[in-house]
């Protein structure tokens, strides 16, 4: 009833103003409205029909809503993911490449610290098998030793020297000494084979750093299996002789890593990284 008479109400009202506009024309000229009767609210109220009230006490049941969440939820999930994707793929594409520069700069960084290191080894020399006694005056040993590719040196050509490490197998702890001009150290390398191949089982060698010590190591190796035809170093740089098919001498090349040994096996890491962030 309620309904109807708000009806009749609106029709009236829409009645009296056609009324009202028939009773006075108005010329395209004049701005004055039709009427200034203001409309009431009531004219534009409208109240749910049946149809709204049953799908709105059907929403609220639990097995409806139980029914059409799974649809929604793929539904939602479809469109989440659509706009998803791409930004993971952003995202794995980001890591990897983070990754890369990461392995890239470490690289660089320890290399820089190996030559660093290795350049402050310039002018010391590691000298092992020299007998060790107690109460043993080091300087005195190695003079001793020295004088045999240079028989005028003299103390004050020796700038420090100590043992390093521990005895193994029963040999002496290896010396380290740290001459006082670079010229006095090439001299000693360069005439080292005469103390080396004495019998008094006493070496001579270039003090590398702890990497570029390894790198040597399996050159050696690829030598003793005639993958090379030779290896040496040289002021803390490495070199091998290449071995051609022939087994002749090939072209000399320096190393900077164990990958570039002939017969040497890297692994997957040491060749190319791979992401650490697959698909």
């Amino acid at each position: 009833m309620e309904n109807a008479d708000r009806n009749d109400s609106y029709e009236d009202y829409l009645e009296s103003t056609m009324s009202e506009a028939e009773s006075s024309p108005v010329s395209p000229t004049d701005p004055t409205p039709l009427s200034s009767t203001p409309v009431p609210d009531e004219a534009f109220t409208s109240t749910p029909n049946a149809t709204t009230k049953e799908l709105s006490r059907a929403f609220d049941k639990a097995e409806v809503q139980n029914a059409i969440r799974p649809m929604i939820t793929l539904i939602l999930r479809k469109q989440i993911d659509k706009y998803i994707a791409p930004l993971r793929k952003e995202i794995h594409d980001l890591k990897y490449e983070l990754s890369s520069v990461t392995l890239q700069l470490n690289g660089m960084l320890n290399e820089r610290c190996d030559d660093l290191e290795q350049c402050g080894r310039r002018n010391c020399i590691p000298i092992s098998g020299i007998t060790e006694t107690h109460n043993e005056i080091v300087e005195n040993k190695v003079i001793e030793v020295l004088k045999q590719v240079i028989p005028d040196i003299a103390p004050n050509d020796i700038q420090n020297r100590h043992r390093v490490g521990k005895p193994i197998m029963g040999n002496p702890k290896k010396i380290i000494v740290r001459l006082s001009s670079y010229k006095t150290k090439v001299s000693i390398m360069r005439d080292k084979k005469v103390i080396n191949s004495a019998e008094d089982n006493i070496y001579i060698n270039e003090y590398l750093t702890r990497f570029r010590a390894h790198i040597f190591k399996n050159a050696r190796k690829s030598f003793k299996s005639n993958l090379i035809n030779g290896c040496w170093t040289r002021d803390g740089k490495i070199f091998i002789r290449e071995r051609k098919p022939d087994g002749t001498d090939g072209s000399i090349t320096r190393i900077h890593s164990k990958v570039q040994i002939p017969g040497y096996k890297p692994s997957p890491e040491e060749l190319q990284p791979e992401s650490k962030y697959p698909e």
